[in-house]
């Protein structure tokens, strides 16, 4: 008992300190792909996305900071030869392992309620500040940007000659619901309502929930009748508040909590394809939490077998193990329960089930060896 606290104290020091090694990396990352989404956008946003992006990305990385923990505090073990004098003393390896299984265990405890309830809520919030940030940046667009793209909207230009003044526009739209302006015209000839123009110049301008666009030259617009010339001025208002509802309102499953899928998986009248695709995201998310503790079980058997490995040693075990076959299945497995190639089940526990034959093979060579 004394010795399953110990090395549990020993592997929850080391856990933290790469935790906030990875939350550092991670956070540069974050950052940098905050800043070029942001597209211009004021500083706000950016500062906004850095922590909901490392915190979606969280559940993805607590398998790596678990195993490295493991493997660091079990290779000082075996460098020290503690686990030969336990087991002269009469211990089996099965006892000295009782602390990587409830560092699993624990950590198991903490993921499930990060991926089940805390991510989806940081998707959908991100989702929705990303949705939004277009909207902000229309005022401060970026000056090195050539097109922006929002809820359907599509515009690009050539040139620039001040805030909000482009030059040799292309403009399309595929929803025209709360589009108004003497430009406004429908088209398709499929009898979807589009909207397809190009002109000269445009000034843009954003007022509360309204973006408008004053066109000079507008040169073609495509409507039922053919083409559409107009040398002098037309205008467009688009409605923000109604593009971006919706925009916001495409709910994907991995968006859902836990609790909002198993609703949806008692609802009798969904299709049978769906109702299969939200029973598998809610075992992911099972499979995913509970797989570490056997991650925790093969991190100390490869502790015990680096001995005086160090640190680099430990992370590129930890990295191997989840680069080369954790991860790969995971996703693998994710993907063919998309094209229905697995059944959902089968899909969600796979990558779990994967770690078995590895820890089976590395207990039976620490028992002969």
């Amino acid at each position: 008992m004394i010795l399953t606290k110990a090395y549990l104290r020993e592997i929850l020091q080391r856990l933290f300190m790469v935790l906030a090694g990875v939350i550092f990396l991670v956070g540069l990352g974050a950052a940098i792909r905050a800043s070029a989404t942001s597209q211009g956008a004021p500083l706000w946003v950016p500062l906004s996305l850095v922590p909901l992006i490392v915190g979606q990305a969280l559940p993805y990385f607590l398998p790596v900071v678990l195993l490295a923990g493991v493997v660091l505090t079990y290779g000082r073990m075996s460098s020290d030869l503690e686990h030969i004098a336990a087991f002269a003393a009469g211990k089996r390896p099965q006892r000295l392992l009782t602390a990587a299984m409830l560092a699993g265990a624990l950590m198991s405890a903490i993921s499930y309620p990060l991926a089940a309830e805390v991510v989806p809520s940081l998707y959908r919030n991100m989702r929705s500040l990303v949705n939004r940030v277009p909207v902000a940046a229309l005022e401060n667009t970026n000056p090195g940007s050539s097109e922006l793209q929002y809820a359907g909207l599509y515009l690009s230009w050539r040139g620039r000659s001040g805030p909000g003044l482009f030059h040799n526009v292309l403009l399309s739209l595929n929803d025209v619901s709360g589009v108004g302006g003497s430009a406004k015209a429908y088209s398709d000839g499929d009898g979807e309502e589009q909207l397809r123009l190009r002109a000269d110049s445009a000034h843009m301008t954003v007022t509360d929930n309204t973006l408008s666009f004053a066109f000079d030259g507008l040169r073609t617009f495509r409507d039922t009748r053919g083409l559409f010339t107009n040398p002098g001025r037309s205008w467009l208002t688009f409605n923000l508040s109604e593009m971006h509802q919706r925009q916001s309102d495409r709910l994907r499953a991995k968006d859902m909590q836990s609790s909002m899928l198993l609703q949806e998986i008692r609802n009798e009248e969904i299709d049978t394809d769906k109702r299969d695709h939200y029973r598998f995201i809610f075992w992911q998310r099972w499979s995913m939490s509970l797989s570490s503790i056997p991650l925790a079980l093969v991190g100390a058997l490869l502790g015990w077998r680096l001995r005086r490995g160090g640190f680099l040693a430990a992370f590129a075990a930890t990295l191997g193990l989840l680069l080369f076959l954790y991860f790969p299945v995971f996703f693998l497995c994710d993907s063919l329960e998309e094209v229905g190639a697995l059944p959902p089940l089968a899909a969600a526990w796979l990558p779990l089930f994967s770690l078995v034959p590895v820890g089976a093979f590395l207990m039976y060579k620490e028992q002969r060896a």
